[in-house]
Order: structure tokens, then C-alpha cells, then sequence
């Protein structure tokens, strides 16, 4: 390894820097790895499960899973933002959460998890979950 810092010039100090860069690095992904798993499992894991529900139409159990799921996916990128990283929060499990509410008509419930994701991203959500709340909205006052 002498030969190797000698040609390319790698002091003791640039040494540790890496190597602590290095370890926060391992130390961020398992954080945020316990952060978006649900008993063990990831959460990506749950796409097919949650498919399957709705299928099913069994949406209470499916409004519960993904509820647990957007946690879990926030949680996630919290773990990744508070270590300086640009994290943008994926749609899906929001998108998924927000049909089913609008299937059981609760328009009050879809507006507030559209918002949510567009928090979750400073404003800055999925042009498809921007028109959705737009539509969910006008649903939603026409109704009171």
C-alpha cells in the first residue's frame, strides 16, 4: 500500500478522510435500510401484496399496509436527508393510497395524502399526483 500513496500522492490525513467518508456511507444505507423495512422486508417488497388487495378490493387491510408503507418510505428519506443527500420521495405508494381512497369516496383523506407527498418533495411532487389533487379537490368541495 506504500507504493500506491507514493505514486498517487495520499497522505495520513486524505487516508482517514476517505475512510471516514466511507464509514458514514455504510453507516447512512444501513440506517436507512432498518428505516424502510416493515418486519424485515423492505418496502419495495410489498408492491405485489399491495396489488393483490386491491384486487381483492379489500381496502381497509390495504389502506392499513399502505399507510405503514409511506411511513416507511419517509422514514427512509429522513434518514437520507439528514446526512446531506437530495432525497426525493417516490409517488407510488401515495398514488396507490390516494385510488383507493377515491374508490370509498373519501375525498378529504385523498387530498390530504396528494398533499402530503408534495411536502414530503417542497412542493416539487409528480406532475400525474399534481393533476390528481387538483381533480381531488374539486371532488371533495363539490361534495360539502
Amino acid at each position: 500500500m506504500k507504493w500506491f500513496k507514493k505514486i498517487f500522492n495520499v497522505s495520513d490525513e486524505s487516508e482517514k478522510k476517505s475512510d471516514d467518508f466511507i464509514q458514514k456511507h455504510f453507516e447512512t444505507e444501513s440506517k436507512a435500510e432498518q428505516a424502510a423495512s416493515i418486519n424485515g422486508k423492505h418496502y419495495i417488497g410489498y408492491a405485489e401484496t399491495v396489488k393483490q388487495l386491491k384486487r381483492e378490493k379489500k381496502h381497509n387491510e390495504v389502506i392499513d399496509l399502505l399507510k405503514k408503507l409511506i411511513k416507511a418510505v419517509e422514514d427512509e428519506g429522513k434518514v437520507y436527508r439528514s446526512n446531506g443527500r437530495d432525497w426525493f420521495i417516490a409517488p407510488w405508494y401515495y398514488e396507490q393510497l390516494a385510488i383507493v381512497y377515491r374508490k370509498e369516496k373519501r375525498y378529504d383523506d385523498e387530498v390530504a395524502i396528494l398533499e402530503r407527498h408534495q411536502e414530503q418533495n417542497n412542493g416539487e411532487g409528480s406532475t400525474k399526483l399534481a393533476e390528481r389533487l387538483k381533480k381531488a379537490i374539486i371532488l371533495r368541495d363539490k361534495r360539502e
